[in-house]
């Protein structure tokens, strides 16, 4: 008697075992199971089978971190390993208010906290709210508050009471769009008692008793947010009747960084004469965090116990504490080109712009990594370095197997090395990939045949036009390392004394490196006027100083000069804190009609191939 799969997934199959099954019994031997009667008793067969297979097969990846793909589950296993997904984060402004009183004038005036100002971001207007209250004296006849912080989105306000029948009482926050970071929790007796005690947010363990008043936060399997408290063992247990407040923004994320006018929406100590100045523009602002970064960061938060020893811990303190981060490198010291031990690398890319503002760095030192890091070591936060990309791209394709015209076609593999761009580098591990791009581009259309890219690096410096300069770049990969009289460096010009000059590299004898020289054009022909540095070809650095240029027509600061190399390999590495990034202004796309395809061997004649060099 056969026996058959009932966890097999494929339908067809479960089908054929079910057959198999009936023909491997005497008295079914003869029967015709394709006839239209058995055949659909078989498929009821089939299908219930092949259903109860899948919710078998998905529930079991549902009981598992790696293969969850609802997010309540992912949720639920990350909670196991003491992970609170991030929320949502709010905008972060500085700001600055003078507020000039009519006829009667207070000793002091207070920006209380909810108090709302509002700015316009892309035609839309977004409000912020201070989280705190702060005082100022008259002086002057004026009031004048420096440096206020404040949130974007809606100040609200939760309450409910404590029943302590109800085992184990939660208290969920109705709104998805919350800052968690901002909540404020407070408990007091009754609802006539005036007296409020402030509850913190749950971190560690240390110094945990029966009395600390602590509340614990989480996410909820319909994705909101809840709290609950101690149970008189591990924090302190509300009693009967206690009301607890929350009070929290409801933000917008990510939507309203980079605003820098401001205005007063509600009066400040009953005075409406508000001038409003930005010290430092919205940033910060973030997106809840994706299924895919809690399965990748909750194991490495565990770890890490909150202690930040290795690269690892840091990394996973940090992107559990700071919402606005695409992309982070982290290194030990002594894994710096020249060694510097004792201290640690921080990189951080944050979303939607090249580096943090000073504000965001010192967050992270003071707050984030403070009294976490090994007391011996100190945490340092360097700027992402980035090279950028020229690409010179050329396609063939048949003119027969599309119609599409030329200038679709180069738009087509214009948007596919955006994507990649996109999708594959500016990132510390996002290492340009020549032969995957070519594929990206060879795929964009069936009628395109073949593709051929020419890459350059670059990095621009701003020069003085007062003092001596000096430039020290660092490309992300070795460059050009040729024997040859061909440059490998090309800048464009600046003036020196009213004439174009240019910087060229020359050969050394018996070396890769080359030396550097300020030139000018006489008659056509490149002349050195002096030696101004050293191009290390292997390592893909290069120093320049000794020359000043001319200070603009106009004034202010000069020009920048582009340094533009050729790699020594068409596939670029980044290391450290260096980022890749393709200049799309600089994509050059060249499409041909490929004659031999479209004509045959006849085509050959004019067949024409593209130059390994510009």
């Amino acid at each position: 008697m056969s026996s058959f799969n009932v966890s097999e997934l494929d339908f067809a199959t479960i089908k054929d075992s079910i057959k198999a099954h009936f023909r491997s019994q005497s008295k079914y031997n003869d029967w015709d199971f394709n006839g239209s009667g058995l055949s659909v008793l078989l498929d009821v067969l089939a299908y219930n089978t092949h259903y109860n297979a899948m919710v078998a097969h998905l529930s079991l990846n549902e009981t598992f971190l790696d293969s969850a793909q609802i997010r309540g589950n992912v949720v639920s296993h990350a909670k196991l390993l003491g992970y609170v997904p991030r929320s949502l984060s709010s905008s972060k402004a500085v700001i600055n208010v003078v507020v000039t009183p009519g006829a009667t004038v207070a000793n002091q005036a207070t920006i209380l906290r909810g108090t709302r100002f509002s700015t316009v971001v892309d035609q839309v207007r977004y409000y912020f709210v201070a989280l705190e209250s702060h005082l100022a004296p008259v002086s002057g006849g004026k009031y004048t508050f420096t440096n206020i912080p404040v949130r974007q989105g809606t100040l609200k306000r939760m309450i409910y009471r404590v029943d302590t029948s109800l085992g184990n009482q939660k208290f969920e926050i109705p709104d998805a769009n919350i800052d968690t970071s901002t909540m404020r929790v407070r408990l007091k007796a009754n609802t006539e008692s005036d007296s409020y005690s402030i509850y913190t947010q749950f971190t560690s363990l240390v110094n945990i008793d029966e009395n600390s008043q602590i509340y614990y936060l989480q996410e909820t399997p319909q994705g909101l947010y809840e709290i609950y408290f101690g149970d008189g063992i591990l924090g302190k247990m509300p009693t009967s009747d206690n009301i607890v407040e929350i009070e929290y923004v409801y933000t917008d994320g990510t939507v309203a960084d980079g605003a820098s006018l401001f205005t007063s929406v509600d009066t400040i100590s009953g005075y409406s004469n508000i001038a409003v100045t930005v010290a430092t523009n919205s940033y910060g602002g973030g997106v809840r965090e994706s299924i895919e970064s809690i399965r990748y960061n909750a194991p490495l938060t565990f770890t890490a116990q909150n202690r930040a020893v290795t690269a690892d811990d840091y990394r996973a303190i940090i992107l559990k504490n700071v919402a606005n981060v695409e992309a982070i490198s982290v290194w030990g010291g002594e894994d710096n080109t020249v060694p510097d031990f004792g201290k640690v690398y921080i990189s951080v890319k944050p979303i939607g712009a090249e580096t943090l503002t000073g504000a965001e760095k010192t967050t992270i030192l003071s707050s984030v990594l403070a009294g976490k890091n090994v007391v011996s070591i100190t945490p340092i936060l360097v700027d992402p370095e980035y090279t950028y990309l020229e690409l010179d791209v050329f396609f063939k394709y048949n003119a027969n197997l599309t119609d599409r015209a030329l200038v679709e076609l180069q738009t087509l593999v214009r948007e596919a090395v955006i994507a990649y761009n996109d999708d594959d580098l500016l990132k510390f591990d996002g290492v340009f990939r020549h032969s995957k791009l070519l594929r990206e581009i060879d795929n964009a259309e069936p009628s395109i045949l073949n593709s051929t890219i020419r890459v350059f690096m670059y990095k621009e410096a701003t020069p003085s036009n007062t003092n001596n300069n000096y430039f020290d770049l660092n490309f992300s990969g070795p460059i050009y390392q040729s024997s040859s009289d061909s440059f490998v460096l090309s800048t464009n010009a600046f003036l020196v004394g009213g004439i174009e000059h240019y910087f060229r590299d020359f050969v050394v004898e018996g070396s890769y490196n080359r030396k550097i020289f300020m030139c000018k054009l006489v008659n056509g022909t490149v002349e050195k006027v002096k030696e101004v540095g050293m191009l290390y070809a292997a390592t893909g650095n290069i120093t320049i100083s000794g020359f000043i240029v001319d200070p603009p027509a106009g004034g202010g600061a000069s020009p920048a000069i582009r340094f533009t190399v050729i790699p020594n390999s068409n596939d670029i590495a980044p290391k450290r804190n260096q980022l890749l990034s393709i200049d799309l202004q600089e994509v050059v796309v060249v499409g041909e009609n490929d004659t031999i395809a479209v004509a045959g061997s006849s085509g050959a004649v004019i067949y024409t191939t593209t130059a390994r060099h510009r």
